[in-house]
């Protein structure tokens, strides 16, 4: 993801911003700000995430925003930077043509079906099945530089692109698409509306099962990560830069926005959501169609839109099915106060 020789002095001149600290410092990545790494750089646009700011952590953000001994490149607009830094690092999307590479690392015991197509650097480990033509249908895409862990299967019609990595004793049900391009979007007064380059990266790690038709995207820095345990029903979407923790239960039809974190042992009910930039404690668990718009404490249960305590989301529901006797009972108290109606004469 990076390119040699790309300095800080280099980026703020690209991008029309002011240099702070050591214009001679190589770029070699974008990473976030709470979790950066040696040659990284990090966007930062949001307030309320600088109490999070790693402290060695070389930032893209607001003018003013960089501490006296910070390191980093200040402009007027953050994000729009960030789309001119990230089609710089955007990668070559030329794809293989359906067969194993010669360059794929394909263990014995790996068992590869009809139809699937296994992209240049890609490691198959032990006991893997891909399109398995013994038991399923084949149809499997996957991308340049994958890794696939030991005893993890992939069923028909899935796509998994460049370097996702699954961990061991995975299932990664029908049609699921791993490590595609995150929605990244934003207004642009000539284009409309400005695509932003996803250049991250998606890990799945040990026993992880995903379910028919889902989709798990890539970063757009840094990566998307699915943590061990975690079980994932059918149709279920979950954005770029997602966190999502061990042991997680994420049912059918829910839907998490990015940069979104559920913390672990959360279980998130049919049609649920998790808004943007959303932090979910350590065992939430959130009913179904709830809408979690903000961050949600540790062990909470709850429902709603916006999601709240789910005894008081009943509580209310209770008193809004009470309404249209209340409005009776109020009308027929007002009648009293009033007195009778005059007659016509």
């Amino acid at each position: 993801m990076g390119i040699e020789g790309l300095t800080l002095a280099n980026i703020a001149e690209m991008i029309g911003g002011t240099l702070k600290g050591e214009g001679s410092r190589i770029v070699t990545s974008i990473t976030s700000p709470e979790d950066p790494c040696p040659g990284s750089i990090s966007p930062l646009w949001e307030k309320k995430l600088i109490p999070h700011v790693h402290p060695e952590a070389v930032l893209l953000t607001n003018k003013g925003w960089i501490t006296e001994n910070g390191q980093g490149v200040e402009v007027e607009d953050p994000r729009r930077a960030l789309v001119k830094l990230l089609e710089f690092f955007d990668t070559d999307k030329n794809y293989s043509s359906p067969f194993v590479h010669e360059t794929a690392v394909v263990s014995e015991s790996a068992v590869i079906g009809e139809n699937v197509t296994v992209g240049p650097g890609c490691v198959l480990s032990d006991q893997c099945r891909i399109g398995d033509g013994s038991v399923l249908a084949g149809n499997v895409w996957v991308g340049k530089h994958v890794s696939i862990g030991d005893n993890t299967l992939i069923e028909p019609g899935v796509v998994i692109y460049d370097r996702s990595t699954l961990g061991r004793n995975c299932i990664v049900h029908a049609n699921a698409v791993i490590g595609s391009d995150g929605f990244g979007f934003m207004p642009d007064p000539e284009k409309g509306l400005l695509r932003i380059p996803q250049i991250g990266i998606a890990v799945i790690e040990d026993d992880v099962e995903i379910g028919v038709c889902s989709s798990i995207d890539r970063a757009t820095f840094g990566e998307t990560r699915i943590s061990r345990g975690t079980k994932i029903d059918s149709h279920v979407k979950i954005a770029h830069n997602c966190k999502v923790g061990e042991y997680c239960i994420i049912v059918a039809q829910t839907g998490l926005a990015g940069s979104s974190t559920l913390g672990r042992g959360v279980t998130m009910a049919a049609q649920s959501g998790v808004g943007n930039h959303a932090r979910v404690g350590d065992g939430v668990i959130a009913a179904g169609r709830a809408g979690i718009t903000d961050d949600t404490p540790p062990n909470s249960v709850v429902s709603g839109f916006p999601a709240i305590d789910h005894k008081k989301d009943l509580r209310q529901i209770a008193a809004i099915r009470q309404l249209p006797d209340l409005i009776k009972n109020v009308k027929n108290i007002e009648k009293r106060l009033n007195g009778p109606e005059p007659e016509n004469k």
